[in-house]
Parts: structure tokens; sequence; C-alpha cells
């Protein structure tokens, strides 16, 4: 009996390995191109979740100067975009106007509720594969008035990126919206946050919102690093 216990727990450990190994296929988005299903069977760099994203408070450099209910700041690696950070060039961490967005306005007299509405139906109509990006679909984690969470993922490695979209803290008096987008692996993105803002930013520009184009004039730094082609 001893050894058939063995015996089957060795079996259960085997296929507990076998399955950690297996593609991660199931894991690909519904809203994915249709050439997915050519790629299915190669292992997905998905990456883990990053664990502080969300609203926050954010050191934004040595000083200790923070910013209050903030989506995240970015590392130093040329992948990432985000509103939050330190605009004084006399302090802030080196390369951070690489990573700088302005806040998106939304038309005027729209409330937050209103702005993240209009924003997520923006989201949800994202075009996978549109600038030969994001062929791997995305899906929409988390949304609500005061913030959206989404992930989208390349078609055939299956590399996973996170945006995020909030009201600023004090949207009453100024209204606005932070904007992130980032790459969990890697240190460049071939410029694929750049055409993915760029895309939802044009959508929303039709709608009356002002959401600049990230372009080489307003980040060269992330373009001298970053060819714009699709990352596989």
């Amino acid at each position: 009996a001893t050894r058939q216990a063995l015996a089957l727990a060795g079996r259960r450990s085997a296929l507990a390995t076998l399955v950690s190994l297996a593609p991660m296929a199931a894991l690909a988005f519904d809203n994915g191109l249709p050439e997915m299903e050519k790629y299915k069977d190669r292992p997905k760099q998905r990456g883990p979740k990053p664990a502080d994203i969300g609203l926050k408070a954010r050191l934004l450099n040595a000083d200790g100067d923070e910013a209050l209910g903030s989506v995240k700041t970015c590392a130093a690696t040329p992948n990432c975009f985000t509103t939050t950070g330190d605009r004084d060039i006399s302090t802030a961490p080196p390369g951070e106007s690489g990573h700088l967005l302005p806040t998106w306005l939304p038309p005027k007299g729209a409330t937050a509720a209103a702005a993240m509405s209009e924003l997520e139906s923006v989201v949800k109509a994202y075009k996978p594969g549109q600038a030969g990006i994001d062929g791997g679909g995305f899906e929409i984690v988390t949304s609500s008035d005061t913030y959206l969470y989404a992930q989208f993922a390349s078609l055939r490695q299956g590399y996973v990126d996170d945006v995020e979209f909030a009201p600023v803290a004090d949207y009453a008096n100024s209204p606005a919206v932070q904007v992130r987008s980032a790459s969990r692996l890697g240190y460049l993105d071939y410029a694929v946050n750049a055409m993915r803002l760029n895309y939802i930013s044009k959508e929303l520009r039709a709608k009356g919102w002002t959401s600049p184009e990230i372009t080489t004039k307003t980040h060269p730094e992330y373009f001298g690093y970053n060819l714009p082609k699709p990352r596989a």
C-alpha cells in the first residue's frame, strides 16, 4: 500500500510539473487576432503582475516629495509612460523626462464618472493588431468611476503590458485624468506603449479631449532607444 501511495504521489508530482511547463495558451485574451492559433504552443512570456500598481502615494524624488492617489512612476527603462513624476529638472531622477506625460483633459464640464465612462468605452473599442501591436488582445481587469486597469498582450510571445487610467485626486478643482502604460519585461518596447496610447488618445481627441500624441519631438530620448516596430 505504501509503494502504491508513493507511486501515485510520484505520478501526481510529474503531472503537476508537466502542467506548469505547458505553454500558457489558455491565458491568451479572447479578443486577440486569429493568428494567435499559430503560436498557441509557444510558451508565453507574460511576466508577473506588478505588486504596486494602482492609486497610492508616490515618492517623486530624493527630496521626499510625494504625489498622493497617483498611478505608479516609471523605472529607468525606456518602456513606460506615466503622468506621475517629478517635473522639476533640478530634482527629477535621471531620464525622468523620457517617461512623463501631461495628464489628459476631458471635455469641459465632464464629471470624473463621465470621463472614466467615456474612456472605458474607447478602451473597449480598441483594435488588437492596430499598428502591428497587441495582437494577443487585451482585457479590462478593473473599471470604476475612479480607476481603470487593463492588460494588453503581444501576438507571438504573449508579453503583457499594464495600462492604467484614473482621475487626478483634485479632479473637482482641476479636471484631468492620469495615464500609465508600461511593459512588464525587457528593456525596450519598440514604441509599443507609445503606439497604444496614441491610438487611445486619438480616439479621445475626436470626442473633445485634450490628450497629446507621443512623438519624437515630445519624447526624443524614448524614441532614440525604440524604433517603432512590433514586439513579438
